[in-house]
């Protein structure tokens, strides 16, 4: 007889902020992966890539440039696709709880905060985009 009636509105609104709250906690426990990973990445990068020489780069041609900068990238490009397909495979600790579901999280899949913060990070790229730029906006002006 004591028994409290809940209704179903009472409990869709409890469970929408209950799986709010856990993907906004995925959400944050991606990001950290993602910037954890980019970091590291970028660190072994720079350290693969060497220190950037400026008088030797600006020696080079356009063309050697081009393509050099489009190697980079292409290597970069591939290096997001292996560290995204990476995170997909770390288990998050409350998947299935409530019937929440981490691999429907879309940021999940997108690594775009991998990208940016290993754009940020890596010495060695933002040294090669300044130069390559440089060089072509000189081009640019000149013909």
């Amino acid at each position: 007889m004591g028994k409290k009636i809940i209704s179903k509105k009472t409990q869709t609104i409890s469970n929408d902020i209950l799986m709010r709250s856990i993907k906004i906690i995925d959400i944050g426990y991606i990001t950290v992966l993602y910037i954890t990973i980019s970091l590291l990445c970028a660190t072994i990068t720079d350290k693969v890539m060497g220190k950037f020489d400026e008088k030797y780069e600006s020696t080079k041609s356009l063309w050697q440039l081009t393509l050099e900068f489009v190697l980079v990238v292409w290597f970069y490009g591939v290096l997001i696709y292996v560290v995204r397909n990476v995170i997909e495979l770390v288990p998050f600790p409350l998947n299935n709880y409530h019937g929440f579901s981490h691999k429907k999280v879309k940021e999940l899949s997108s690594a775009m905060v991998f990208t940016f913060t290993f754009v940020l990070f890596s010495n060695y790229l933002k040294n090669k985009l300044e130069l390559y730029f440089v060089q072509f906006y000189f081009l640019l002006h000149v013909l």
